[in-house]
């Protein structure tokens, strides 16, 4: 079972922040963030299209320049590197994540083993120009 990372942006933030057991740091305020949300939403988005379209991949460069940018949102919030690397890694926001995305990308016609669902869905969204479609790119 592939394993979600919202934003894949723990190894992104795992650059910048040291390692350190995780605190017990109230993250109501980033759950409900709307540009928090938004972003790390269309990045669980743009990772399920990745593991499951073979035409489509991340553009891993520009999902850095995010990541470093939503980093910033967050610590302007008042969070540490650190809080913010805990919150992205922690396993129940990957899971809450993968349990928003996926019904998302079912609506809208992505079926389990059918490649050409997800690509479609991605070609839409780059085409669009959201914000999960400006993470992909094709092969």
């Amino acid at each position: 079972m592939m394993k979600l990372r919202p934003f894949v942006l723990a190894s992104v933030l795992a650059a910048t922040a040291t390692a350190g057991s995780a605190s017990a740091t109230d993250y109501s305020v980033l759950r409900k963030d709307d540009r928090m949300h938004a972003e790390l939403l269309s990045a669980s988005i743009a990772y399920l299209i990745d593991e499951n379209c073979p035409t489509l991949r991340l553009r891993k460069l520009r999902l850095l320049n995010k990541a470093f940018s939503l980093r910033k949102h967050a610590v302007s919030l008042g969070f540490t590197t650190k809080e913010v690397m805990a919150y992205v890694d922690s396993k129940a926001e990957q899971d809450r994540f993968r349990a928003i995305a996926e019904p998302m990308l079912a609506k809208r016609g992505a079926t389990a083993g059918d490649e050409e669902s997800y690509c479609a869905i991605g070609r839409e969204e780059m085409e669009k120009g959201t914000f999960a479609g400006s993470l992909l790119t094709k092969r």
